[in-house]
């Protein structure tokens, strides 16, 4: 009993370490009383329009690919585990990486980071 407790805790966990994605399904779209194949994936930031089976960066530091099925899933760019001792992960939307500044001292980087 206790193995499956651990398991099953290990599996949540894992979840929410890497829960920085999304799936969304393509909506139905109906012409002349059939419903037609989706021809691509609008982006859920700035609404442009992508084709079936490409990928982009988003301006949120995001990852997303359409799919031939016109699903289309995003991932954050920055991943990673944002931890260090005795320093502060601070996200740069530029880079889309984590810039580690000392904890006691905000204007001074981490060394080695």
């Amino acid at each position: 009993m206790k193995v499956l407790l651990i398991l099953t805790v290990s599996c949540i966990t894992l979840t929410l370490c890497h829960g920085a994605c999304f799936l969304r399904t393509p909506e139905l779209v109906m012409q002349d009383g059939k419903f037609v194949d989706p021809n691509g994936c609008i982006d859920p930031y700035d609404k442009s329009k992508h084709n079936l089976e490409s990928e982009w960066n988003t301006a949120n530091c995001q990852r997303c690919e359409c799919n031939s099925k016109g699903e289309l899933q995003c991932c954050s760019r920055y991943g990673g585990i944002a931890v260090a001792e005795g320093c502060k992960a601070v996200a740069d939307p530029d880079t889309c990486t984590y810039k580690f500044y000392k904890a006691d001292d905000p204007s001074t980087p981490c060394p080695g980071m």
